[in-house]
């Protein structure tokens, strides 16, 4: 098993996340986000995909609306590996009522089929929450299935209910500590907070980590992942941060941007990226 699919030579991860579901009908349409149609959702990420794919070293997809719709559109340029969400959706909403479980009629197995370079699964998590234990003994089941398959895992532990940054930045610590003994491939993890925090993460664990967007403004992220792959992160998994005002914009200013100042922002974490590679 080998993440090399999904990095660059020196070891880093320049991820382009479109995995999104429910949550993009609701970001695009909060007041009816029904009223977005299965269709219209794929069109979205093969357009992200085609205009920003070239600069990624992966892409992080899901089965519903872009596997494998993507690759047959033709828009996933050689070379770049893709990670297949396994999740099923709908537990976030209340993210201490019931474990993660899989997309029904999807696996580890199927997603090894499709010619994914890695697996990843979304997991609400808290080390002091209700179902932190079943979390946990979720994500150790997955691992060990995708292993079986030859398919090396990715592990997304997304938190929850922390207000204050003190708190958060130890939950992360502790989350890195504890997932650290998983078996997984590659953590993806939100901004711990500080470089110190940072250090420590990167201190606990034996896999690299990749930092995730979470939704906030491409500029905070830009200068959290500077703080971050300094401290030893190798890398990121970027989202709405970077293509959201894309597309909430109308098609012809969504090509433009997307082809524009998006490429544009991708090219300015390639530059973390790489300047923290060269030292």
């Amino acid at each position: 098993m080998s993440l090399d699919g999904l990095r660059d030579a020196a070891g880093r991860f320049s991820i382009l996340a479109i995995d999104h579901r429910d949550s993009l009908r609701e970001f695009l349409s909060p007041d009816d986000p029904m009223s977005i149609s299965a269709a219209e959702i794929t069109a979205l990420k093969v357009e992200v995909v085609d205009a920003l794919g070239d600069l990624a070293t992966g892409v992080m997809l899901e089965p519903e609306y872009s596997i494998p719709q993507v690759r047959d559109a033709g828009v996933l340029p050689e070379g770049v590996g893709f990670l297949a969400a396994l999740e099923a959706q709908g537990y976030l909403d209340d993210p201490e009522t019931t474990p993660t479980t899989l997309l029904p009629g999807w696996s580890p197995a199927q997603a090894k089929a499709s010619g994914a370079s890695s697996a990843k699964l979304l997991l609400a998590y808290r080390p002091d929450g209700a179902l932190a234990t079943q979390q946990e003994a979720t994500a150790r089941e997955l691992v060990a299935a995708c292993h079986e398959q030859d398919l090396p895992i990715a592990l997304e532990p997304l938190f929850y209910g922390v207000a204050s940054p003190e708190r958060r930045a130890e939950l992360i610590v502790e989350t890195a500590d504890r997932f650290a003994s998983f078996g997984s491939d590659l953590l993806k993890l939100p901004y711990p907070g500080t470089a110190d925090a940072c250090a420590a993460v990167t201190n606990l664990l034996e896999v690299p980590w990749a930092m995730l967007s979470g939704g906030g403004s491409f500029e905070a992220f830009e200068e959290q992942l500077s703080v971050a792959v300094a401290e030893g992160c190798s890398g990121f998994m970027v989202g709405r941060a970077l293509w959201g005002d894309a597309l909430r914009s109308e098609p012809a200013e969504r090509t433009e941007m997307l082809n524009g100042a998006v490429r544009e922002r991708f090219e300015r974490l390639l530059d973390v990226n790489r300047g923290v590679g060269d030292d």
